[in-house]
């Protein structure tokens, strides 16, 4: 079994012990279980009453002394349902009170976030954003990479694209030339010069303009989040689009 699991969903590496170590013994008395666990006895009790908060464990109380057992494992997706819950109902929160935590902020100074995305699941994080923002995806010096780099993620991002209909532009690099990859569906491609090939992809969308550098089929993404500066590197693309050859 993946421990780690039970820590990504909120639970503590002390309650993952304890929670653990319930499912293995069953009903058992505080003192069992200390000894079967490499924490210190204040750890367990605090594990424990935090677990009971989160309904993860539950006692009885057997001639004057307490049986603490785990809860059956299936409370693990209802508590998992109940972080959700809150994390929405913050977000409808947040939502109702961005007007005013804009207003501070002076329409005379320019205004940007950067970002760094790492490693494949970066890159997958910044392909969901293309989708989200359901604008057309420039791309300069494309190498493609990422129908290989995410196998199992391109196909369902691509088809995703295709039925938002989020049209592509792309700028490949000349050594992709004949791939499957330069003739997806609402694409239009066009090749560079081959001595502007380079491991770092420019990807426009939106308000984004993300840098991507590839190192074998390792990426990492550095985002820009500025109106401005996106639209002036449409500009270039266009100037670049217009000087490069049509795919043949």
């Amino acid at each position: 079994m993946d421990e780690k699991l039970l820590q990504e969903i909120g639970l503590s590496p002390s309650e993952m012990v304890v929670y653990v170590a319930l499912l293995k013994t069953g009903s058992t008395k505080v003192g069992i279980l200390i000894k079967g666990v490499s924490l210190h006895r204040s750890r367990v009790y605090e594990a424990i009453n935090r677990l009971i908060a989160k309904g993860l464990v539950s006692y009885v109380i057997k001639n004057n002394v307490k049986f603490f057992q785990a809860a059956d494992p299936e409370r693990l997706l209802s508590y998992i349902g109940e972080q959700k819950e809150k994390l929405d109902e913050k977000e409808e929160a947040i939502k109702k009170i961005l007007p005013e935590l804009r207003k501070p902020i002076s329409p005379l100074v320019p205004n940007a976030e950067a970002h760094v995305l790492y490693g494949k699941e970066g890159f997958k994080t910044m392909r969901k954003d293309v989708l989200k923002q359901k604008q057309t995806l420039y791309l300069i010096g494309a190498v493609g990479k990422e129908d290989k780099a995410v196998q199992y993620f391109f196909p369902n991002f691509d088809k995703l694209r295709v039925k938002s209909k989020i049209k592509m532009k792309v700028l490949y690099d000349s050594e992709v030339k004949g791939k499957p990859i330069t003739k997806l569906e609402l694409m239009e491609t066009k090749f560079l010069p081959k001595e502007y090939s380079s491991p770092a992809v420019i990807n426009i969308y939106a308000d984004r303009v993300v840098n991507v550098l590839w190192k074998g089929d390792n990426p990492v993404c550095f985002m820009i989040i500025n109106k401005d500066i996106a639209d002036s590197y449409r500009k270039w693309f266009e100037l670049m689009w217009d000087s490069s050859k049509d795919l043949k």
